[in-house]
């Protein structure tokens, strides 16, 4: 048995990835079948219950894996200095792998990027100095920046990216971390 970080399991890794990724732009979900994904990935069919136990824990992996990515990317965003820039980043970064995004976003992978986000942004949060709790602030920026993100990937591929960036902060960013109405006691 290969190790799950040796090179032919990261290439086994990334075929099934890709494999399902352009299978679900053919057809929903429900319709592929694990064969389905093996045979467009060129691994046997024991190879993929060696890494995950169903196609909706491979779809996980690859939701988990953007979240962190797109995150690594726009955690400035919390910082007053560099919020802006970081929308920039995180929309371009958005843009840049649009197909994917877009059925990130509209698949059975939704919910486990919005877990994943949500595991994230609560840590985040914990050490933030948001006049929001917590466990109120990382919902709403997850729900919010998906939200927006989803709308956005709907709209033309021409829809100004820097509309998009205004949008979230406007709606995320600045209702998170400076209230514009009374303070809370």
């Amino acid at each position: 048995m290969s190790r799950p970080n040796d090179a032919r399991a990261v290439r086994s890794r990334d075929a099934l990835r890709a494999a399902l990724l352009a299978l679900i732009e053919t057809r929903p979900l429900e319709q592929i079948a694990i064969r389905d994904i093996t045979t467009q990935a060129g691994v046997s069919y024991p190879v993929f219950f060696r890494r995950y136990a169903s196609k909706e824990e491979l779809l996980e992996d690859i939701a988990t894996a953007e979240v962190r990515e797109l995150l690594s990317l726009s955690l400035p965003m919390f910082e007053a200095e560099a919020e802006v820039e970081s929308l920039w980043v995180l929309c371009r970064y958005v843009d840049d792998h649009r197909a994917l995004w877009t059925r990130l976003l509209t698949c059975g992978a939704a919910p486990a990027m919005r877990a994943e986000f949500m595991r994230i942004a609560k840590q985040i949060g914990e050490r933030s100095d948001s006049w929001l709790p917590v466990e109120l602030a990382a919902p709403f920026v997850v729900g919010g920046l998906f939200e927006i993100l989803a709308w956005w990937l709907s709209q033309p591929s021409d829809y100004p990216m820097g509309n998009v960036v205004q949008i979230i902060d406007a709606l995320v960013v600045k209702s998170v971390l400076r209230p514009s109405g009374p303070g809370l006691d």
